[in-house]
């Protein structure tokens, strides 16, 4: 039903509008009357009707002006002048104003009839040609999402057709689930999600959803694969009570960017291989390796990050053998090493990205490491591109000049002063003798190394104390004091006030 609205000063003209036509059965109702001029755009304003047949001599706004200001403001709809003044000027305005016609009083019943057929042909037309444009927008829409996640488009498209879409991806965070069906379901047609698609997708909250590869894949945004696993059981029960059972779903590991988001999905495609084994589980994510075989693989990617922060190529190069070895040890298959090394890179290169984001650092191109995996013939090919990836890394962020040791040992101490920092443990990882580099640190520096840690220490505590409501004794622990009393007298050594004082102030 499409809304008409009535504008005219006189009450008895209004009346007989309404009264004149059925105008339900020409597929119209009349949402509101306005009385003169302004009262009349205001409601056209606030209703937005589809058709308005409106008086010219007003008082307060004229018909004319009324159509012209609404149009500046944005309205869309058509109008239809009524009026008892066959004044030629009028009707030349009129028609540059756009209106559809130009009725004279006594209004000819036959011939308003013909106009507001012609009118409803056109709004008919109009709301045809606007469901093919929306149609064609979700097509394309669709097929950006398919390009994102194969990734086949370059950057800067990409990044138009966001813009281009009103699309959302402003988060800091994304992950990746794929559903598929169960096994058991040979014929595609016994078990479907796309009945249930839509349903519940007040619990999804944030995402973007395409079939793929006959699977539905959720474009999960600010989400962590660990937030997402937990909507996604409501979902998936929900699934169930529609259907009978419920799907098998895989979760990619975290991207912070949304052109990093095709690792996910390809993180979430392997963990598909594992369908057989933990079909039971309904979802799975990186976590099942994490808790499978390997128990300190959560600090691959922390020692990793250290030995690039000093680099230290001899021992990435030791380390990732070390790694290597153990792969082979544990008789990982393919799809299980890759899925592996690929969760633990993400991390190294999020660490950085996040870390020098200051800096503008420009670091390596991470999709070439990442596509070097998944192509990756023999793990030993795999892990030699990896050190390469490593030293690129290491090189983007300095260089091993006798200054810029001690810069990256600075960076390295603002970047990790939570940690029990010793000269010594720094220098045997810059392979420094400690006695020399505590000189040079000096010379550069001025202050002996403890001093400049104490430094760093005290100015974060400062911004914990005014920026957050953590207690006295966390702060002191956040910033990597364990001994409290030991901490208040660095705290007043440098500040001149206790912590309590300082933050009370």
């Amino acid at each position: 039903m499409y809304q008409l609205m009535i504008i005219d000063d006189e009450p008895i003209v209004r009346e007989g509008i309404k009264i004149l036509l059925p105008w339900e059965k020409y597929g119209f109702e009349i949402c509101a009357e306005g009385i003169d001029g302004k009262d009349g755009l205001n409601k056209v304003l606030e209703y937005q009707p589809d058709l308005v047949l409106v008086d010219i001599k007003m008082p307060g706004l004229s018909g004319l002006d009324l159509i012209k200001k609404a149009k500046e403001q944005g309205f869309n709809g058509k109008f239809i002048i009524l009026t008892g003044h066959s004044d030629f000027e009028f009707a030349k305005s009129a028609i540059s104003l756009g209106v559809r016609a130009y009725l004279l009083k006594p209004i000819d019943e036959d011939e308003l009839i013909e106009n507001i057929e012609g009118m409803v042909e056109e709004l008919n037309a109009k709301k045809h040609l606007d469901a093919y444009y929306s149609k064609s927008e979700l097509k394309a829409k669709k097929e950006f999402l398919r390009r994102l996640l194969l990734y086949t488009g370059e950057k800067e498209v990409l990044r138009r057709e966001i813009k281009q879409y009103g699309l959302d991806f402003h988060h800091n965070k994304y992950c990746v689930a794929i559903l598929s069906r169960k096994r058991k379901y040979a014929d595609p047609t016994e078990l479907t999600y796309d009945e249930a698609e839509d349903f519940g997708l007040d619990i999804l909250g944030d995402v973007e959803k395409i079939n793929l590869d006959e699977r539905q894949v959720f474009i999960g945004k600010g989400y962590s694969y660990e937030q997402f696993e937990q909507v996604l059981k409501q979902y998936n029960d929900k699934i169930k009570n529609i259907q009978g059972d419920n799907l098998f779903i895989t979760i990619g590991h975290n991207v912070t960017h949304w052109e990093d988001i095709h690792f996910s999905y390809e993180c979430a495609r392997m963990l598909i291989a594992y369908q057989f084994l933990v079909e039971e589980k309904g979802i799975i994510t990186i976590k099942l390796l994490e808790l499978n075989k390997i128990k300190d693989d959560d600090t691959v990617s922390d020692k990793l990050s250290s030995l690039i922060e000093i680099g230290d190529t001899n021992g990435m190069k030791e380390y990732l053998d070390s790694r290597k070895d153990y792969y082979q040890s544990q008789l990982y298959k393919e799809t299980e090493a890759k899925v592996r090394i690929t969760h633990n890179m993400m991390k190294v290169h999020d660490k950085f990205n996040m870390n020098y984001q200051k800096e503008k650092v420009t670091l390596p191109d991470v999709s070439d490491m990442l596509n070097m995996i998944k192509n990756g013939d023999t793990l030993e090919t795999i892990i030699e591109g990896i050190y390469i990836y490593c030293i690129r890394i290491s090189d983007a962020i300095g260089v091993a000049s006798s200054d810029n040791v001690v810069k990256r040992m600075l960076s390295y101490m603002e970047k990790n002063y939570n940690s029990d920092l010793k000269l010594e443990s720094i220098a045997k990882m810059f392979n420094y003798n400690s006695a020399y580099l505590g000189k040079i640190f000096k010379k550069y520096t001025g202050e002996n190394f403890n001093n400049v840690l104490d430094s760093i220490r005290i100015k974060n505590a400062k911004r914990l104390l005014m920026d957050t409501d953590l207690k006295v004794y966390q702060v002191s622990e956040k910033v990597g004091y364990s001994n409290i009393d030991y901490f208040y007298s660095k705290f007043k050594k440098y500040v001149g006030i206790s912590p309590k004082e300082f933050k009370s102030r």
